[in-house]
């Protein structure tokens, strides 16, 4: 009997180690109410609502409050959506129709986007400007109009779409084309780099660094960096208040890139097949993937020291307070088990 629960101990501690964290008191987790499981999940950030795009419209989130409310009369699947400054939502939905709903109020329908320019991404400038990535180029609507236009700059399938704190704009497109438009250049349209991957998702920190998929480029000093991320199927990016960067990969989970670092690590922070991460101003993590959608709470994380003394099977990495262990020591403990469990087995049917 002795040997059985050494095994099943073994078993256990290996699958725990595989499969879930070590949490050191520092996260709190919620499932969210209120909400129909979709995957594609939309996430923004209001004033004092949080607001999800679904298959079955928006939903509105108050802060403290597990329970979403759905809004009434946005009934459509919702694929993308973002927020201004004065608390207006546009979304655009699964029949490509982009609306306004303004300050939680009415609901406004933006006009002028062309058949079959199919809304790929959406973006506003400082000064609440719209800018739409679209199937076939980029369309620009002002602040406070409801017929947009389609600016100059080339037919290209955009994929993703982003605004600095400078009103220059990025985009990627099918092409695997990184490109920048800044006004104040004589040739502001500018070709930055055709990347070794597509593009799907964008994010932006303080300091206007722009992180897509495996790359990070320093708006700066124009500089584009690789980063060490094992999947590229990157759908969603987020960045907390302090810049540190999630990465929300389909096939392999949540990375995390401390602020500074060039280096991810992977988490494991919700499992894998995770296709939105969102971080509002007070460090709650919005997580979603076909299970629904969930809030991790992290509390200020205490500091993990380094064990003085490493055994070669085993690694340790610092994430936000968890501690993750590295499968080999894992794996070497269960395989001593099932060794001791079957020379054990092997003695007393030969006593018999």
């Amino acid at each position: 009997m002795l040997f059985f629960f050494i095994i099943l101990y073994t078993q256990i501690i290996f699958f725990k180690m595989f499969h879930f964290l070590l949490i050191i008191n520092s996260m709190f987790e919620r499932e969210l109410k209120g909400l129909i499981i979709f995957f594609e999940m939309q996430i923004t950030f209001g004033k004092e609502k949080t607001y999800f795009g679904s298959s079955r419209g928006l939903y509105a989130l108050t802060t403290d409050d597990i329970k979403a409310t759905k809004i009434k009369g946005i009934d459509d699947k919702v694929l993308f959506l973002t927020i201004d400054q004065d608390n207006n939502i546009y979304f655009a939905t699964e029949d490509n129709d982009i609306f306004i709903y303004k300050n939680d109020t009415s609901i406004v329908k933006i006009e002028g986007v062309e058949a079959g320019a199919d809304v790929t991404a959406l973006a506003l400038d400082s000064m609440n400007n719209l800018y739409l990535g679209t199937l076939a180029g980029i369309y620009y609507l002002p602040a406070g109009e409801t017929v947009v236009e389609k600016v100059s700059w080339g037919d290209y399938v955009i994929f993703a779409l982003i605004i600095d704190d400078q009103d220059d704009v990025y985009f990627t497109t099918n092409k695997r084309d990184f490109f920048s438009y800044q006004r104040n250049k004589e040739d502001p349209l500018v070709l930055i780099q055709n990347l070794n991957e597509l593009i799907y998702t964008m994010a932006i920190d303080q300091t206007n660094n722009i992180y897509l998929g495996n790359y990070i480029y320093q708006t700066k000093t124009n500089e584009l960096n690789q980063i060490n991320l094992r999947d590229r199927s990157i759908y969603s990016i987020a960045v907390d208040a302090n810049d540190n960067i999630y990465y929300c990969s389909f096939l392999d989970g949540v990375y995390f890139l401390k602020k500074g670092a060039d280096q991810v690590i992977k988490t494991n922070l919700f499992g894998r097949e995770v296709q939105t991460i969102a971080v509002d101003a007070n460090a709650n993590i919005f997580v979603n993937n076909n299970e629904g959608s969930f809030i991790f709470q992290i509390y200020n994380p205490p500091i993990i020291p380094d064990p003085v003394v490493k055994p070669k099977d085993m690694v340790v990495a610092k994430v936000l307070g968890y501690v993750f262990l590295g499968t080999s020591g894992a794996v070497g403990i269960s395989c001593l088990g099932t060794y001791l469990w079957n020379k054990y087995r092997y003695k007393k049917s030969r006593r018999r």
